[in-house]
């Protein structure tokens, strides 16, 4: 490790712990507390999924100079945190303690996913045609069970090294899964091909049935086994729940808990079906969320969606145990949402990321947005996220504008 790189590394640190101490941490802290706990607050306002690639070598501060490979994606990660705290104005708290994931084996799938990645124009974002791995009833089997193991000895020496590089500058902790997030369907159309699962659901629903049948079992094998090993870890600080924001909150975790032995009960969950957006709510029901239910009735609270469009299935949302965010995503009809909903939510909008992507940033439409799905919420909390943004041209000021644009509406 070259001194000169280590010490780029513990340059950026420093400014980061600096930057994680101000009190302005703490007061984002309470807000997203309060959000998640349905009390009065204004609507919160997060960032994420930035193409940095686009122009990080165009800004001084993201421009990373480390030679080692290792430090490099550290400097990235720095920059990229500590350019989102100065530059993007927002609720992102940001957080002193580097942690680090316990090194977890044998808890996914199993299955190889065979794909072609088709590029989009200069975009980093990829098109995917996958290629059917599970072909049949006969097929199903070759999703396997979890047999989760930890190997204490990397996760030390993973600690080890950041300790080393920086640990009397920001704590370092491992930590081990701290939410439950069910993406089902996300995986299966990568493993059967998105149109003929979407045929599947008419023309051989008990091979679908199947598939969801064995991966449901898997993950909540996956969910006792982690528990019942002691590798769950306490829920906060978590900069996103689901596919939405922060999840502080004081009803988590649950009275009594063990800190010693952490229970799903602790944690947050949640569950999406994005494929299911043209899907009607009688087959979403039968299909996704019968076997999404398994998974969020062990959690303490939950979030649901990311993509699809809720508004017509607000009353099947009224059936998932302690849901307190929903995402209301660009396809979204907030109004009818709003409307429908049998209980008091967080809705987590979503505002297409398209208005960074044109031919020039137009604030007059990104503010009328934004006023428009305040106004259509009704009582409901709010959180926006601007998220899935595939280009803006290499413009970052688009992202800065916006930004100052958001919380100014927000703010009121």
């Amino acid at each position: 490790m070259k001194t000169a790189d280590r010490d780029v590394i513990r340059r950026l640190a420093t400014e980061l712990a600096a930057m994680a101490a101000q009190p302005l941490q703490a007061e984002r802290r309470e807000g997203w507390q309060r959000l998640n706990s349905l009390q009065d607050q204004r609507p919160m306002l997060w960032i994420t999924e930035i193409p940095f690639g686009e122009f990080e070598e165009r800004v001084d501060e993201l421009r990373c100079v480390c030679a080692d490979a290792r430090l490099r994606g550290i400097e990235r990660a720095l920059r990229q945190r500590l350019f989102t705290a100065r530059r993007l104005r927002c609720d992102e708290v940001c957080d002193a303690t580097w942690w680090v994931p316990k090194h977890i084996e044998g808890a996914d799938y199993g299955v190889t996913v065979q794909e072609q990645r088709l590029p989009q124009g200069g975009s980093y974002v990829f098109s995917h045609h996958y290629e059917p791995v599970i072909r049949g009833p006969e097929d199903v089997v070759r999703i396997r069970m979890p047999a989760v193991r930890h190997d204490p000895a990397r996760t030390a020496a993973a600690v080890d090294f950041y300790t080393e590089l920086f640990g009397d500058i920001l704590p370092v902790r491992a930590c081990g899964p701290r939410q439950h997030f069910y993406t089902a369907w996300d995986q299966l159309v990568q493993w059967t091909g998105v149109q003929e699962a979407l045929v599947a659901l008419v023309d051989r629903p008990e091979f679908i049935h199947a598939i969801m049948r064995r991966m449901t079992d898997a993950f909540v094998a996956r969910m006792e086994q982690l528990e019942q090993q002691g590798l769950l870890d306490f829920p906060h600080p978590l900069a996103r729940v689901g596919s939405g924001a922060a999840g502080f909150t004081d009803e988590l975790p649950q009275p009594g808990y063990d800190p010693q032995r952490i229970t799903t009960m602790d944690q947050w969950g949640g569950a999406t079906c994005q494929i299911f957006g043209d899907v009607s709510p009688a087959m979403h029901d039968e299909f996704a969320l019968q076997y999404e239910l398994e998974i969020m009735r062990r959690c303490g609270l939950n979030y649901y969606g990311c993509c699809e469009p809720v508004h017509a299935k607000m009353h099947l949302m009224a059936r998932i145990p302690r849901l307190r965010k929903i995402s209301i995503s660009p396809w979204c009809d907030v109004a009818r949402a709003a409307a429908t909903a049998q209980h008091r939510y967080v809705f987590s909008h979503k505002p297409s990321p398209a208005i960074l992507a044109e031919q020039s940033f137009c604030p007059e439409r990104a503010e009328a947005d934004l006023r428009q799905r305040l106004a259509q919420s009704g009582e409901h909390a709010c959180e926006f996220i601007m998220k899935d943004i595939s280009t803006v041209r290499g413009d970052v000021q688009r992202l800065i504008d916006w930004c100052e644009l958001a919380y100014r509406v927000l703010a009121g």
